[in-house]
């Protein structure tokens, strides 16, 4: 690791300043509204923007929008898309595409039996139904495509023209890719069964293929180009807050989708890449993704990784780096291997860091790098110096005892949060939800889920201890709330004392950012995403319980944001008690 060198990231005026910034986040998917076609979308995350704004937030995260398998509504993880380059063509907000409004077919499909019934079912299914909300948009945003290239007004059919421009042939090869694994599909051929030819995006028969499917081929382009549309219209509202929104950039993708096909030489796809043994995971983590070759980046002078961070910065205030380590160290496992047979091989560091800072300061977006694990001595020193913020969960920020860290010890350069996707929520990580996710999905023991029960308890002790030090729970409140965990209560409300007092703990550190998870002040009990499984728990799948309409009126809701606006504009007061 190179000593002392630093290549400054962008930081928005206002933390430049030293000022400090509280936000919401938010799972896109998970967004629940009486509008919506069962899963979150575009235009609930503009209204989620403008709630922010007038609770007095200046940051809004989201997980990310990567592009998933259009055809298989199944492969629903954000973390292991077809593409990081490209938009997820079902956040669309179907009914607010210009052209859902003119078209008689699209009103005529809309007004249909047949489909209301299956919008209904969608939209009030208690889990996200990704096959009937897919089917349900697909067949309208086909019959819109249809619709724009037959009435299209000059001016539109103008901006998709520069839409394709500025997408080149990465937006062209991207769609040929779509298209070719529609054909496929329809021939019953999975990915590893296709022709020979039609696994190189330069063979003369991928070519002639994107010639004769050039309309199927435009469809995948015109998706792209709606979402883009939506997102900067997001974006745009956006601009109001200190920060803006801020997008998530997965660790890596499908080795059988967009990017690897489009790119194979870029991907080393004789190895997979995890985390090694740990407490979180004592038999470490295969991700399942491919690493990208860290001797390709070095020969291109890192212009790959600089395009992915330029495509994700792309109508963001900021910008999170899963597994930033990434740009130092990845831990490389043999494709069919265990975590525990991995090993880690070095990156182009000072190269990517530099890569790293240039996109963002070319797109003036904040980078904050998702730094939890095994980290190398050193490197988020290394990170600090170059203005890219520390990534700290309260959950995690422990000393060696385990007990909770104060708030005076997080760092300056810090975006602070409670918990996060791959974690239970506050309440459910009191309640051990996770570990009952864990035993039943046959990854603990019953003697393993009581031991792992015993101990959250002494750490939910210990949480509720640190909270009563740092002043923001009192006697009474700690007495009631080891009652309600004695007792077992599943219900989220009983929990918002302790939600409400974590994030004013966190509020009283000097962490430029605090961001406050919506999962948390809605009292989710149970985590979206359980590492390790697949078909055994509903990963990525929960809607968030409260609709976004009422979550303005939530009292949950609007006295946390007064205390953070309290707390966090105007400084982090010491802790009340020593």
């Amino acid at each position: 690791m190179s000593e002392r060198r630093s290549f400054h990231a962008y930081l928005p005026p206002a933390l430049r300043a030293g000022r400090r910034v509280w936000g919401i986040g938010a799972n896109l998917y998970a967004l629940r509204s009486a509008r919506n076609w069962g899963v979150g979308d575009f235009t609930d995350l503009f209204e989620l923007v403008a709630l922010a704004e007038r609770l007095g937030a200046g940051i809004v995260g989201i997980s990310p929008l990567h592009a998933l398998d259009w055809l298989d509504s199944e492969k629903a993880s954000p973390y292991a898309p077809t593409s990081r380059f490209f938009l997820n063509p079902l956040s669309i907000d179907v009914e607010a595409v210009p052209e859902f409004a003119s078209d008689e077919a699209v009103r005529a499909l809309v007004a249909s039996a047949a489909f209301r019934a299956g919008l209904a079912q969608a939209r009030s299914a208690r889990s996200i139904r990704y096959d009937l909300a897919g089917a349900c948009k697909r067949s309208v945003l086909e019959l819109l495509y249809n619709a724009f290239r037959r009435d299209a007004a000059l001016e539109r059919r103008r901006a998709f023209g520069r839409f394709l421009m500025r997408g080149g042939a990465r937006l062209r090869r991207f769609a040929i890719h779509q298209a070719l694994a529609e054909h496929f599909a329809e021939k019953k051929l999975s990915r590893d069964a296709w022709p020979a030819a039609f696994r190189d995006p330069d063979s003369p028969e991928v070519e002639r293929f994107a010639r004769q499917a050039h309309r199927r081929v435009d469809f995948y382009r015109y998706l792209q180009f709606v979402a883009d549309e939506q997102l900067a219209a997001v974006s745009e509202r956006a601009k109001t807050l200190a920060v803006g929104l801020y997008r998530d950039l997965a660790v890596g993708v499908d080795p059988g989708g967009a990017d690897v096909w489009a790119d194979r030489g870029r991907y080393v796809l004789e190895q997979t890449i995890g985390a090694p043994p740990d407490l979180f995971g004592p038999l470490g983590q295969n991700w399942g993704v491919p690493p990208l070759d860290p001797a390709a980046l070095e020969r291109a002078r890192g212009a790959y990784y600089g395009a992915l961070l330029r495509a994700n910065m792309t109508h963001a205030g900021a910008l999170r780096v899963d597994h930033v380590m990434s740009l130092l160290r990845l831990f490389w496992i043999p494709l069919g291997a265990s975590a525990l047979q991995g090993t880690y091989v070095p990156y182009p560091f000072d190269l990517l860091r530099a890569v790293t800072a240039n996109a963002s300061k070319r797109a003036r977006a904040l980078v904050v790098g998702e730094d939890l694990g095994t980290v190398p001595v050193g490197f988020r020193e290394a990170m600090a110096r170059d203005f890219v913020l520390s990534y700290r969960l309260l959950l995690f920020e422990r000393d060696a005892g385990g007990r909770f860290r104060p708030p005076e010890a997080y760092p300056e350069l810090a975006l602070a949060t409670a918990t996060t996707h791959d974690l239970p929520t506050l309440a459910g990580w009191v309640l051990g939800r996770d570990v009952d996710a864990r035993r039943q999905a046959g990854l603990h023991s019953e003697d393993e889920a009581l031991s792992a029960h015993a101990l959250r308890r002494l750490e939910a002790t210990w949480l509720l201890e640190a909270l009563y030090v740092a002043g923001e729970l009192d006697a009474a409140a700690v007495e009631e709330l080891h009652r309600t965990l004695d007792a077992r209560v599943a219900d989220g409300r009983a929990y918002a004392p302790l939600v409400a007092g974590a994030y004013r703990f966190l509020a009283r550190s000097p962490a430029r950012i605090v961001l406050v998870q919506l999962d948390d002040v809605l009292g989710e009990l149970d985590q979206v995403n359980v590492p390790g499984t697949f078909d055994e728990y509903p990963n990525w799948r929960r809607k968030n319980a409260v609709a976004l309409e009422a979550v303005a009126q939530d009292e949950r809701v609007v006295s946390l944001a007064a205390q953070m606006n309290a707390l966090v504009s105007g400084g982090a007061p010491k802790s009340k008690r020593s």
